[in-house]
């Protein structure tokens, strides 16, 4: 008997002991190995963007909660682009005429700052599908838009132009007329429902909204510009070779320009314009 209870103990102590082992090592997978074995967050990406954020409506500086921020149209396209990318997005302003060269050199992913795509600059960097067209319009009182059917129709006359803006280059090659330059354009357009100027030139989206919402103000249609789309569209550029991302800011220019949202972003962007 004594034997026996001797070798029960035996047996129950090893068994005893077997099961703390096993019962260790499983508490110390669950607590070390299950660290190791859970997947780490890993670091978001970050896509740089260039921009010379001088170029209301495009890119300017604006301050919102006391903070300065750079805004604008181009602004809300790159801020897609990196959403659709699952990266952050991390804004680069410098001068224009330094951002392909900092594209070249890496410091930044791609550009967008109201760049046309012309032929000198597409031998440097590779540029994505046109993500804006310039087309403008030329905004007048209603009761005076049968007065108004061509560009000749505007030499001579009261012009109203956005400061700084390629309405205002336009505005500039009128014969004998004379410009207000104005930083706001709700201030131009209270301008021309004045009295103080015939016309405004501005971009069509915007026009077509100011027209749409206001009842004394329309489009003059037969104003045209003849540009070239070199001098009228905007594209984005990355470096060359650089297929992979060219392909993912193709993809949501594509996305915005089907679904309004870029010219959605132009109105939005000239209402923040101080």
């Amino acid at each position: 008997m004594k034997k026996l209870l001797v070798l029960i103990v035996m047996v129950t102590t090893v068994l005893t002991a077997c099961g703390q082992k096993d019962n260790g090592g499983t508490t110390q997978n669950s607590t070390q190995g299950g660290s190791s074995n859970t997947p780490k967050t890993e670091e978001k990406a970050k896509l740089t963007v260039g921009t010379s954020a001088d170029f209301a409506p495009y890119e300017f500086h604006k301050t919102i909660d006391g903070k300065d921020t750079i805004v604008g149209f181009d602004i809300e396209i790159a801020k897609e682009i990196a959403k659709d990318a699952n990266a952050e997005l991390v804004i680069e302003d410098m001068d224009f005429d330094s951002l392909l060269m900092a594209l070249d050199t890496g410091k930044l992913d791609f550009v967008i700052s109201g760049m046309n795509p012309k032929p000198e600059r597409r031998e440097v960097v590779d540029f994505s599908d046109l993500y804006y067209h310039g087309e403008h319009s030329v905004l007048v009182k209603k009761d005076a838009v049968e007065q108004f059917n061509s560009l000749d129709d505007l030499k001579g006359k009261k012009i109203g132009v956005q400061k700084g803006s390629i309405q205002e280059e336009l505005g500039q090659g009128v014969e004998n007329a004379e410009l207000t330059s104005l930083t706001k354009l709700p201030e131009l357009v209270m301008e021309l429902k004045t009295g103080r100027v015939d016309a405004v030139i501005v971009d069509k989206p915007v026009a077509d909204q100011y027209a749409a919402k206001q009842d004394d103000i329309a489009v003059a249609p037969g104003v045209k510009f003849d540009l070239s789309e070199d001098e009228t569209g905007y594209a984005i550029a990355v470096k060359k070779g650089n297929q992979g991302l060219l392909d993912k800011i193709n993809a949501t220019i594509k996305r915005l320009t089907e679904n309004g949202d870029v010219n959605r972003f132009v109105v939005e962007a000239n209402e923040m314009v101080e």
